[in-house]
């Protein structure tokens, strides 16, 4: 919020005391404010330093305009919103970095699409020149400079002008799928109860065990730290079903449950003595299924 308020405080000052070149398609300035060119404001306003020559400028006005025609400055807006929502997740600045790096590539193809090869390092020569001039405190989220706070993004530019690249060879696209991929593996909501299974546990094999005592059979369950002894006596479908183990001591299981991120999991209770489950989904918070009771035969 503070840089948007430092932005639009620069848009008045530069429009009271910037001197404006005359174009009918775009506003532009030429002021000592600033030491390299910059599309400021969401509204595309073009800002020129006072110590560039004709040929200069014009190389700096095709470059700026491509900004404004891709509205670049709204989608570095937007990747700054998600930046300040996201700011823990890592990846979303290194696709910011990839992305600058993208948009000024591409501008730059722009821009000497139709140069003879003399005027193509002229354009280099104005690239270093305006890197040596560049300050950081010009730039805010809603700018597209020439981006030279970062040294490597001016020799990859540069290489990339020098090798004739007709395209920017890196990574933005994948790098987005990936990043996008990964907050969904993130946001994704961890299992929650719901009054809906209230009265209900869980069993597998990490939190359950049957304990076998002589001939008789119990089912031993560590719910919420605490263990109970069930008095369900149906248990071969059961330990088909969940691979619990047989024990002939008293075991209390100290692990999570198995499928702690899965949203849709069998709920248990006890029916007068007999066991029955039901699929519980917790991203609708309801049931999948009716209640199943297993058989009275071991």
């Amino acid at each position: 919020m503070k840089q948007i308020r430092e932005c639009n405080y620069i848009i008045r000052e530069i429009r009271k005391k910037g001197n404006r070149i005359v174009n009918p398609d775009y506003e532009i300035y030429q002021t000592s404010y600033i030491n390299t060119p910059i599309v400021i404001g969401l509204q595309g306003i073009i800002l020129i330093p006072e110590n560039l020559n004709n040929e200069e400028i014009d190389y700096a006005l095709k470059h700026e305009i491509t900004h404004i025609l891709h509205k670049d400055n709204f989608i570095k807006f937007i990747v700054n919103v998600f930046k300040i929502l996201f700011w823990w997740f890592i990846p979303i600045y290194i696709f910011n970095k990839q992305l600058d790096l993208y948009l000024e590539l591409h501008a730059d193809n722009k821009t000497i699409e139709n140069l003879e090869e003399h005027q193509k390092l002229d354009y280099l020569n104005f690239l270093i020149k305006t890197k040596k001039q560049a300050i950081k405190s010009s730039t805010t989220v809603l700018s597209s400079n020439l981006s030279f706070n970062r040294k490597s993004n001016l020799n990859y530019r540069i290489n990339a002008i020098l090798n004739k690249k007709t395209s920017p060879t890196i990574f933005v696209f994948p790098m987005l799928i990936i990043m996008i991929f990964l907050n969904f593996l993130i946001l994704t909501p961890y299992y929650t109860e719901s009054n809906l299974t209230k009265g209900t546990y869980e069993i597998s094999k990490s939190n359950a065990y049957i304990l076998v005592n002589g001939g008789e059979k119990q089912l031993v369950v560590n719910t919420d730290g605490e263990s109970f002894i069930s008095p369900i006596k149906n248990y071969s479908l059961l330990k088909k079903e969940t691979d619990l183990r047989e024990k002939n001591s008293l075991y209390i299981p100290d692990h999570a449950l198995d499928n702690v991120k899965n949203m849709t999991r069998w709920k248990y209770k006890d029916v007068d003595g007999h066991l029955s489950k039901r699929k519980f989904n917790a991203y609708k918070n309801m049931w999948d299924s009716d209640w199943i009771t297993y058989d009275k035969q071991n």
